[in-house]
């Protein structure tokens, strides 16, 4: 059976909604769900393997079942999805447990080590959360300062000296600095592109003014590639050109000069298509009608190798 995408989406949020449901305040570490079990009847084979896919959960074999149980960005994500964030039960834990963490380190002069279960007492919150906030660096994830972490996991909690502090961004001037070069890259590009083919970047290798009439003079732009563009005597194409004309766009013309002696056969290029008087094939001589016919098929390829 095919499922939608706004399906996909819905059958997510309600996998997190039972899973926090039945987490409560334990740590995520204990905690396994049975996929068969009735309170995630209707979660699909695919949400769970793209819970697993998005790190938010792991995968474990337990008394020969297939279980689950919530990582620590799992359990951030289950907060977002059940709508945590807004009660203001979670804001106040927070505090709490800053609090708690600052006190150990004010007036320290290194990082503090405590145990988990002295950590909960003294905060008077479940040890099952706090394992979690602990595990998911919940502190800095959504305060953007300086967190505890596992000196061991599950059983000490390192405190750093600097605890509370902002996060500094040490990248930004790097990412400033990065940004002045695009705009420099931007600008050089720019240039180039202004003494470039702008199909395939060949170099120009001649301009300069030319005679239209007697009376009026234009200005033409070679290019490496071919490519020629004057005022408005004419066009030569680049090949990379999307208007650069095929093969089969001209009708080859053979002409027989009896009175010559070897190369008695000339052939002519006509071109049929707007696009191919855009390629001016100059006509070939040959001693049969092959040969010269194959010299301007040879020419014409010649001409349209980028």
């Amino acid at each position: 059976m095919t499922v939608s995408v706004a399906d996909q989406k819905e059958n997510i949020n309600v996998a997190f909604r039972a899973m926090m449901a039945e987490l409560a305040d334990n740590s995520v570490a204990l905690t396994f769900f049975d996929p068969n079990g009735e309170e995630f009847k209707g979660i699909h084979q695919t949400t769970w393997k793209e819970l697993l896919e998005q790190n938010w959960t792991e995968e474990y074999e337990l008394e020969g079942k297939t279980v689950y149980r919530l990582t620590g960005a799992g359990w951030l994500e289950g907060l977002w999805r059940v709508g945590a964030y807004k009660d203001g039960v979670l804001e106040s834990r927070m505090a709490q447990l800053a609090a708690s963490l600052k006190c150990r380190v004010k007036g320290r002069k290194r990082d503090v080590v405590v145990l988990l279960h002295k950590l909960a007492e003294d905060t008077s919150l479940p040890v099952g959360w706090v394992f979690n906030a602990i595990e998911s660096g919940l502190l800095r994830k959504l305060w953007n300062t300086r967190d505890a972490s596992w000196e061991n996991p599950g059983i000490l909690v390192r405190i750093p000296l600097n605890f509370g502090m902002k996060l500094l961004d040490h990248t930004a001037e790097i990412r400033a600095e990065l940004e002045q070069i695009r705009e420099q890259l931007d600008i050089a590009k720019d240039r180039l592109r202004e003494v470039t083919c702008s199909f395939c970047g060949a170099p120009i290798v001649g301009q300069g003014s030319m005679p239209l009439s007697e009376d009026v003079d234009g200005y033409y732009v070679a290019y490496a590639c071919g490519r020629y563009d004057t005022d408005g005597y004419g066009e030569e194409a680049c090949p990379l050109d999307p208007r650069f004309p095929k093969l089969e766009e001209y009708d080859l013309e053979l002409i027989e000069n009896p009175r010559e002696s070897a190369l008695k056969w000339t052939c002519f290029p006509r071109a049929k298509t707007a696009n191919g008087r855009l390629l001016h094939l100059h006509s070939e001589l040959g001693h049969t009608s092959e040969e010269a016919c194959q010299r301007l098929i040879d020419q014409y390829h010649r001409r349209a190798k980028p």
